[in-house]
C-alpha cells in the first residue's frame, strides 16, 4: 500500500507542465483536482464538454492571462502523457495538421483517471488528502488553497492524514520567514500601515511571498511583504501588484460596491512602505515575476490608469 501511495505521489510531483521561464502553468493540476473531486462524488467518466465548462473559469482566475481565451483542451489531451489520465473514443480520432485532435471530435470524448489510480483514491482517503495537498503546495500559495478546493468541490480534509514528506529536491520553507518579514516592516501592513497589538503582542499582519514558494521564491525579506490578511489573499489572487518603483497597482478587473473594496481601490498609485533601514526592499525581479504575464503572471492585467 505504501509503495502504491508513493508511486502516485511521485507521478503527481513530476507532472510535465508547459515551461516558459518562470511562467506558471496550473492547467493540468486544476484538471486533476476537478477529476478527483468528481471521482469522490461517484463520477469517473467526464465528458470533455463538462471539463471544458468547469476548467475554463478556473483557468481564467488561477492561470496567467493569455491573448484570446484559455484552452481547456490542451491539459485535457496532454495530461495523458503523465500516466494520470486516459481518454476514451480516441481511436482514429481526426486531427488537425499540427497533430492535435479536431475540437468537434474532442467534444465527443470522455476522460477519466486510470483504473488503478481511481481505485486507490476510492479506497484510501488519506492518499486523497496527500495528493490534493501536494498538487496545491506544488502550484499555488497557501492563501488560495481553500478557495481552490471550494471552486472544484473538494471538502478537505476527508480524514486525518500523515504529513507528506517533502521530496528530496524540494526546498523546505523557512519557519523564520514570517518573523523576519514582520520585523522588517515593524509589524505594519506595507500597503495600508495597519498595525495592531493586544497584550503587548502584535497581530493582524501576515508575511506574503511575492514570488511563490511553489515557483522557488526564496524565504527572504526581499521576497516578502507584511500585509493585512485580506490584502495578502488579494495579492496572491492577482487583484493588485507593484510597479518597478514599488507603487501599488490595482487590477481594473477588481470591482465591487462594498466600502472595503473601495478602500483597496483607493490604494492605487500609493507607494509601498519600505522595510527598516538595513533591510532589502522587495526585489524588482520578484515584482516583475508577480506582475508580468510573460513571467509568473499572477497580476490580473490590465491595471487601473496611474
Amino acid at each position: 500500500m505504501v509503495g502504491e501511495q508513493n508511486q502516485w505521489l511521485e507521478l503527481i510531483s513530476n507532472i510535465n507542465v508547459n515551461k516558459s521561464g518562470d511562467r506558471r502553468a496550473p492547467h493540468k493540476p486544476l484538471l486533476l483536482l476537478i477529476a478527483i473531486s468528481r471521482l469522490l462524488l461517484g463520477q469517473r467518466e467526464l465528458p470533455f464538454t463538462e471539463i471544458e465548462s468547469n476548467l475554463k473559469p478556473l483557468l481564467d482566475i488561477y492561470a496567467p492571462p493569455v491573448k484570446g481565451s484559455h484552452q481547456p483542451a490542451l491539459p485535457y489531451w496532454h495530461l495523458q502523457s503523465d500516466g494520470l489520465w486516459e481518454i476514451s473514443e480516441t481511436k482514429n480520432i481526426p486531427c488537425q495538421a499540427s497533430g492535435f485532435p479536431r475540437m468537434e471530435a474532442l467534444r465527443k470524448t470522455h476522460g477519466h483517471l486510470p483504473n488503478s489510480f481511481a481505485q486507490a483514491l476510492s479506497t484510501d482517503k488519506t492518499l486523497v488528502n496527500q495528493l490534493v495537498q501536494k498538487i496545491l503546495d506544488g502550484h499555488f500559495p497557501q492563501s488560495l488553497h481553500e478557495d481552490i478546493c471550494v471552486a472544484v468541490g473538494l471538502d478537505l480534509p476527508l480524514q486525518e492524514s500523515e504529513p507528506i514528506q517533502p521530496s528530496p529536491n524540494k526546498r523546505r520553507r523557512d519557519p523564520a520567514f514570517r518573523g523576519k518579514v514582520l520585523r522588517a516592516y515593524e509589524y505594519r501592513c506595507a500597503a495600508t500601515g495597519f498595525c495592531a497589538a493586544l497584550g503587548g503582542a502584535f497581530f493582524g499582519c501576515e508575511a506574503a511571498h511575492v514570488k511563490w514558494v511553489a515557483y522557488d521564491g526564496p524565504d527572504t525579506v526581499e521576497n516578502g511583504i507584511a500585509l493585512e490578511p485580506t490584502l495578502h489573499k488579494l495579492f496572491d489572487a492577482g487583484a493588485w501588484s507593484l510597479t518597478d518603483d514599488r507603487r501599488i497597482l490595482i487590477s481594473a478587473n477588481f470591482t465591487g460596491i462594498d466600502q472595503s473594496v473601495q478602500r483597496i481601490r483607493a490604494l492605487h498609485g500609493r507607494s509601498l512602505q519600505l522595510p527598516q533601514a538595513g533591510q532589502q526592499p522587495v526585489s524588482l525581479d520578484f515584482i516583475r515575476w508577480h506582475r508580468e504575464k510573460n513571467h509568473g503572471g499572477v497580476f490580473r492585467q490590465p491595471a487601473l490608469p496611474l
